[in-house]
């Protein structure tokens, strides 16, 4: 079994526990080493010390496992408020909210669409904007985020 499968494998029951998701795991080489990234999040965002206590957690699970033999170093973070929405859980976390959608080919004659996201399901999502609907297959979205003002 692969080493991010393993990891998820043994750290979701413990976020779970705690109400956190997990966005993400990386694991690569970057300088001066392996690095093992998990990205966390909670519906009200993950503080600094929840992503201590998950890194300590899980830094002292895979000691007693010996899962990985190199030398590396666990990272636990937000995924930021930029994330990108991919799963259907992060599409209903930002229902009603504005998002923009880039897409591999145009939909109605456009690769970048904005709008409220007023519905979805497993093969498309629906965005409305200025009392237009468009509806973009899910499979022709390359990035879609969370459209944020400031």
């Amino acid at each position: 079994m692969e080493i991010v499968d393993r990891v998820r494998e043994l750290v979701e029951p413990y976020l779970s526990q705690n109400g956190a998701e997990l966005i993400d795991i990386i694991y690569r080489r970057e300088q001066p080493g392996m690095v093992l990234r998990l990205l966390v999040d909670t519906p009200a965002g993950i503080t600094i010390d929840e992503c201590e206590a998950i890194n300590n957690y899980l830094s002292e699970l895979l000691d007693s496992q010996n899962l990985i033999e190199e030398h590396y170093v666990i990272e636990v973070s937000s995924p930021g408020l930029d994330r990108p929405i991919k799963t259907d859980r992060d599409f209903e976390r930002v229902m009603g909210r504005e998002i923009t959608a880039n897409t591999f080919e145009p939909v109605d004659g456009k690769k970048e669409i904005e709008g409220t996201l007023v519905g979805m399901n497993k093969d498309e999502v629906v965005l409305e904007s200025d009392g237009i609907s468009t509806v973009i297959p899910r499979q022709k979205i390359a990035v879609a985020r969370l459209k944020l003002e400031f």
